[in-house]
């Protein structure tokens, strides 16, 4: 079931990259938790409509946003994603640094729950993990 989840992590984190973003909530959990890290917590939502709204504001605010995975780690009913972030903010600044990485919870196969956090160390721990696990994407 855990790889599954895996394969269900990089579908949705494909499905965003491309803008597709009702594939991209295809697995979500119609209550599902969007939980930012503190300095950004005003931003974070419940719903999959909501977390569309959020990427629809990323979208006036970027041009372009990518987010490449550096490493899955199967955490069984939790995953746990090394993000590294790519763009170009309208204003022209450009982005190209590991800004946050996620942890997904599921149950019975839909995405419950997805929270961020500023370093890789937090997110395995969040993942009930105290140390890094997992394969490094090429």
């Amino acid at each position: 079931m855990s790889e599954a989840n895996v394969d269900a992590v990089q579908a949705f984190i494909d499905a965003y990259n491309r803008r597709d973003y009702e594939a991209a909530v295809d697995r979500f959990d119609p209550g599902v938790e969007w939980v930012l890290p503190e300095r950004q917590s005003s931003d974070s939502c419940q719903g999959p409509g909501a977390v569309i709204r959020f990427w629809e504001g990323i979208d006036n605010t970027f041009e372009e946003l990518q987010l490449r995975p550096q490493e899955h780690v199967d955490a069984g009913d939790r995953v746990a994603t090394r993000l590294r972030h790519y763009g170009r903010a309208r204003s022209g600044v450009e982005i190209n640094s590991e800004l946050y990485h996620q942890v997904v919870t599921f149950r019975d196969g839909l995405m419950v729950r997805i929270e961020y956090f500023a370093s890789w160390p937090e997110a395995l721990e969040a993942a009930g993990l105290g140390e890094r696990r997992g394969d490094v994407l090429a």
